[in-house]
């Protein structure tokens, strides 16, 4: 069931199913947040937002809802993101040093083989820490080792299994690139439960960021473009205003 929005309240069991995300305007668009234990792709251009909003659902779970989370980069250093994301208040050292957050600080893999053991040492420190939300930015990275395509889908599909015996619900970062609408493989948006697309449009007096959600299972989701808003607070949905 996938309508344009829903104004029913939700059960006390369905609010439970649902993680918040901690991006303002998100929540209200999805009934309460992603379905637990779901696999989401997060699909954007350079510059759209993807590690804020991605840093924000690890930060809010962590810090208002007792969620562990973890964060594997191929694209950023610890120490930049942790930097980075002071700067709209989410203390991340803070939470690492309580034992909520841990980043793993991946190199890029160049072979399949490296490929499977950086999932098999990801799934193994997400047990350990008994995270229950996992960012992976980005899978783009991460199967561009891959030969066949039919061997990163054999990837996603594990990481989904895994993920979703659980619990843990998680964020799949996709790169996409300014102006093009091709997502990763091809296979990603089939295998995963929901896709938000992070995009840039231009127009007369520059770039507009905005957010749309095209698909969310099991969820009466929004439909429409909304701006994407970065401020200081970090990053927020907001309709637009026509």
């Amino acid at each position: 069931m996938e309508n344009q929005s829903s104004t029913a309240p939700l059960l006390a069991t369905e609010r439970a199913d649902r993680v918040a995300t901690g991006i303002k305007g998100l929540d209200d668009m999805i009934e309460g947040g992603f379905p637990r234990g779901s696999l989401i792709l997060l699909a954007g251009s350079p510059g759209s937002g993807k590690t804020i909003a991605s840093a924000q659902y690890l930060y809010n779970g962590a810090s208002e809802h007792g969620e562990n989370g973890c964060y594997v980069s191929f694209v950023e250093r610890e120490s930049v993101f942790l930097k980075n994301m002071e700067r709209f208040g989410m203390n991340f050292e803070r939470l690492k040093n309580e034992g909520k957050f841990k980043f793993l600080d991946m190199i890029t893999p160049g072979t399949e083989a490296f490929s499977v053991d950086t999932i098999n040492y990801a799934l193994m420190e997400v047990q350990s820490m008994k995270a229950q939300r996992l960012v992976i930015d980005s899978f783009t990275a991460l199967s561009s080792a891959f030969n066949k395509a039919v061997d990163a889908r054999a990837i996603l599909h594990l990481l989904d299994k895994v993920m979703r015996e659980l619990g843990c619900t998680t964020l799949l970062v996709i790169e996409v690139r300014t102006g093009h609408a091709d997502l990763g493989l091809g296979f990603e948006e089939f295998v995963a439960d929901g896709l938000i697309i992070f995009d840039t449009a231009r127009e007369k007096l520059g770039f507009r960021k905005r957010a749309i959600i095209h698909k969310m299972r099991g969820t009466n989701h929004s439909q429409n473009y909304c701006n994407i808003v970065i401020t200081d607070q970090g990053l927020s949905l907001v309709p637009y205003v026509t």
